[in-house]
């Protein structure tokens, strides 16, 4: 028994399981059963879909170390001995030619292959009947101990696992082939909407020059501003090759720096920034990128003007456990929140912030402060 034990060891560990490569833990396979159980041969035997023939995987002759692949078998010429296969869990004959649960098998297959003694064994995955695995004494009549039908079992249950294992490896394989071309898809898209983008933005700059007064000039400058900053996410997902989320911080720091060339020439703005890093899902990106580029337009167009001495801006990003905390402040002149004001877009803010399920405060003492908490996720 010692010898079934080690040779089923030595086969579990066989790296050819864990690879999926099914035909090579095949040879491996039959090699070591029938050298333990010092028979004459050994086959392994798989279904067809639809279950109306039994092909042969392998088989393997000890005597001249030849791996072969013999003929199917239709299952319809073989009533009697599938049925008992399927009922029972092992066939065993130490009489093959005169045995009835094999008589089916004679002209076809026992007596042209000079069989006398046989096991044959069920390979079931999920309670289902999938294949068969044989091993065979030749020329002269073998008895099957209990052992050695234990271990044929012990040898179906393995073979049964490294099938198993080749199909997940398989779905693994075509899983990973998916989301590699969804990836490439979703990088593709992503890149046809950055080139749109930039074809927009060169459209609204043509139809900004053709505006006769400064209000509607601006007008054309906040579309534009606002079609910048989803273009800035683009590009962001372009550059890192992460379709699915950008980095918060950094976008932050490069809206600004935009903002500052546009708006901020000769006003000396002190700018301090306290952005932490924050992977910012795709979905929550562009609307977080729209609320910033409006809540900095904002404070960039109004609160930095000549009574300003000392302009200021603060802006800080924190990632806690549950949450994102996001802020700006500037030390303008602030306004009556209760009386509409047409620069500071709070009702866009506010739909905007909805979609993000953020929380927003709003303080206009000493300037004007904007909190946005929204959950990570």
């Amino acid at each position: 028994m010692r010898n079934y034990l080690k040779s089923i060891e030595k086969l579990s560990k066989s790296t050819n399981i864990h690879k999926g490569d099914i035909i090579d833990f095949a040879k491996e396979f039959l090699i070591t059963a029938t050298k333990t159980m010092d028979c004459s041969r050994g086959s392994v035997w798989l279904f067809e879909s639809n279950q109306t023939e039994l092909t042969s995987l392998i088989s393997y002759s000890r005597s001249d170390h030849k791996f072969t692949q013999p003929e199917g078998l239709d299952i319809t010429q073989l009533p009697r001995y599938f049925k008992y296969l399927k009922k029972n869990e092992i066939i065993v004959t130490n009489d093959a030619l005169n045995n009835p649960l094999t008589s089916e098998l004679l002209q076809s297959y026992i007596i042209p292959n000079k069989i006398t003694s046989m096991v044959d064994i069920p390979i079931r995955s999920e309670g289902k009947m999938i294949g068969v695995i044989c091993f065979e004494y030749q020329e002269t009549e073998h008895s099957w101990t209990e052992n050695e039908q234990m271990f044929i079992e012990f040898l179906a249950q393995l073979f049964a696992l490294a099938l198993e294992t080749k199909k997940k490896k398989k779905y693994q394989n075509e899983l990973e082939k998916t989301i590699l071309q969804k990836g490439i898809l979703i990088s593709e898209v992503n890149h046809r909407v950055k080139n749109n983008m930039a074809v927009i933005i060169s459209l609204i700059n043509l139809q900004k020059q053709k505006t006769k007064d400064v209000y509607h000039s601006w007008l054309f400058e906040e579309i534009n501003n606002k079609v910048h900053a989803m273009s800035m996410i683009q590009e962001q997902l372009n550059a890192k090759g992460n379709v699915e989320s950008i980095n918060l911080g950094l976008f932050l720091e490069r809206l600004i720096s935009s903002l500052n060339a546009s708006y901020g020439q000769d006003k000396a703005i002190d700018l301090k920034l306290e952005l932490d890093t924050v992977a910012l899902d795709i979905s929550k990106a562009i609307p977080c990128g729209l609320i910033a580029n409006e809540i900095l337009t904002n404070s960039f167009k109004y609160a930095f003007d000549l009574r300003n001495e000392f302009p200021e801006l603060l802006v800080s990003l924190k990632k806690y456990k549950d949450r994102i905390e996001l802020s700006f402040k500037d030390n303008g002149s602030g306004f009556d929140i209760e009386t509409p004001h047409s620069g500071m877009g709070i009702e866009l803010i506010k739909d905007l912030s909805e979609q993000i399920d953020a929380k927003m405060s709003i303080h206009t003492d000493n300037g004007v402060e904007i909190k946005l908490r929204f959950p990570i996720t």
